[in-house]
């Protein structure tokens, strides 16, 4: 698989390693992880902006949202995969704010999270980037 650098927020210790683990296993190597958004916003300065974010909007802290809205506002991603179940609501609030920048809402992915679907999301991804930010 073509070099993609995804950004990965999970507060859970374990399901980050999975979810990496299965990023890994698909060829893509280049993933930052975050446990928190404080996390994920040292990262991308460090090393810059992501094809694609995988983050829950509705973490209890806040933190997702406030991601999505860190990563539309200094234009750091191409293209969001959302984790977990988003309800309507907040779907229909982040819909907009994607569109205004131009970020890509590739899909939903429930837990636990399916190998084959995550891959289905990376190829749609791949089938019309935007312009890749790989180094």
């Amino acid at each position: 698989m073509r070099s993609l650098r995804i950004l990965l927020l999970e507060p859970n210790p374990f399901q980050l390693m999975a979810l990496h683990q299965m990023l890994n296993a698909i060829g893509i190597y280049d993933v930052l992880t975050a446990p928190s958004l404080g996390a994920a916003t040292r990262s991308l300065e460090r090393r810059g902006a992501v094809d694609i974010a995988i983050c829950n909007p509705q973490l209890r802290s806040g933190e997702g949202l406030a991601l999505i809205r860190h990563l539309v506002a200094r234009q750091e991603a191409q293209a969001l995969i959302l984790l977990g179940v988003v309800a309507p609501s907040v779907l229909a609030d982040l819909e907009p704010l994607l569109e205004e920048d131009g970020m890509r809402l590739l899909g939903r992915l429930h837990t636990p999270v399916s190998a084959v679907l995550m891959r289905n999301l990376l190829d749609t991804y791949l089938s019309h980037p935007r312009r890749s930010v790989s180094a």
